[in-house]
């Protein structure tokens, strides 16, 4: 039995366990789904399963395998990512290309050569071309996985290349059981983050690790109350701080737009039901203070302006061109 980090998504480790176990794993996968629900540690996981000393274990976590597999060091597991790619705003053919090149020789260290492409909707046209002539020729022992939120962004010739898994958000239990396992955290703070993650699990265990993400999420909901109410001259000067922005770091400005989202979600939640229901329960003086700014019909549609400028900027429209719009559509009273 695969030793599996990823928690939740029983389906998809049943789907894997099997094929690894028959030596029946496909050449390319896509996992799509929200962002930090898990695509990743399966991902790796599923490397280590191909890669394990021990097979009657499937993936043991103890061989030298699993382990360098596991610190990111092993030389036939590799990740690409928006984070380590030349722009930052873009996975191009320059950041593919060496990968792409082994990828057709036989695995170094281990059993199965495995590339996994993080945010591979932000692949560029040229990268997604060299792409897709490796997928097109796959090698033996060489594994793909592409991770995305947005999977409609993928070229459609790529996506008839790969089989694709969803991801779907995990259950509050299941969150909160595996940070009370893994973490010693009050009850207060086990809540708080269970609740904020909204399901996503990767969220609550960043923002265990790094302090500045809730710090960041504090300076999002600054910006929110800013453009709900601080006039249209103040809501242009948001949309030029998050457009200077987007361009050194995209994830923050895309991050910012994810907690406006649940902001007005909660807003709308406490016009309409249980306040027990809303995401950001240590915000409740401050959504308290903005409930009368919007009334439902604008609030269920500015969730829509936001999810959809979230949409063209991971299309690659003009970050402030995009955010302009936003603005001045986001709230009739502005």
């Amino acid at each position: 039995m695969l030793v599996w980090n990823t928690t939740g998504h029983a389906t998809v480790i049943e789907r894997f366990e099997s094929a690894i176990t028959n030596h029946n794993v496909s050449h390319a996968y896509i996992f799509y789904g929200s962002r930090q629900v898990g695509k990743m540690t399966c991902a790796l996981d599923i490397a280590r399963g191909l890669n394990c000393i021990d097979q009657s274990d499937l993936a043991c976590g103890k061989c030298i395998q699993c382990l360098r597999i596991h610190k990111k060091i092993h030389a036939d597991v590799h990740i690409i990512s928006i984070q380590n790619s030349e722009n930052k705003r873009s996975i191009g053919i320059s950041d593919v290309r060496d990968i792409l090149h082994v990828s057709h020789m036989k695995p170094y260290e281990g059993s199965y050569r495995v590339t996994i492409i993080d945010d591979a909707d932000l692949m560029t046209l040229e990268a997604s071309n060299a792409l897709l002539k490796t997928l097109e020729e796959p090698a033996e022992q060489n594994v793909f996985f592409l991770l995305t939120a947005n999977e409609e962004a993928l070229i459609p010739t790529i996506k008839s290349r790969c089989q694709s898994i969803y991801f779907s958000i995990l259950d509050s239990e299941s969150v909160s059981q595996h940070l009370s396992q893994n973490y010693d955290l009050s009850d207060e703070k086990l809540g708080l983050l269970t609740t904020l993650c909204a399901g996503r699990l990767g969220w609550a265990v960043d923002a265990l690790n790094d302090d500045g993400l809730l710090e960041e999420r504090d300076d999002a909901i600054r910006l929110f109350v800013d453009v709900l109410k601080g006039g249209l001259y103040r809501g242009f000067e948001v949309s030029e701080h998050l457009s200077n922005e987007y361009y050194k770091n995209s994830e923050y400005v895309l991050n910012t737009l994810h907690y406006w989202t649940d902001m007005y979600r909660d807003l709308l939640i406490m016009k309409k039901a249980d306040i027990s229901l809303i995401h950001n329960i240590d915000k409740e003086e401050q959504l308290s203070a903005l409930i009368d700014e919007c009334n439902e019909e604008e609030l269920a549609d500015n969730i829509g302006l936001v999810l959809d400028s979230t949409s063209q900027l991971l299309d690659n429209v003009v970050p402030r061109l995009c955010l302009d719009n936003l603005i001045m559509r986001i709230n009739h009273k502005i």
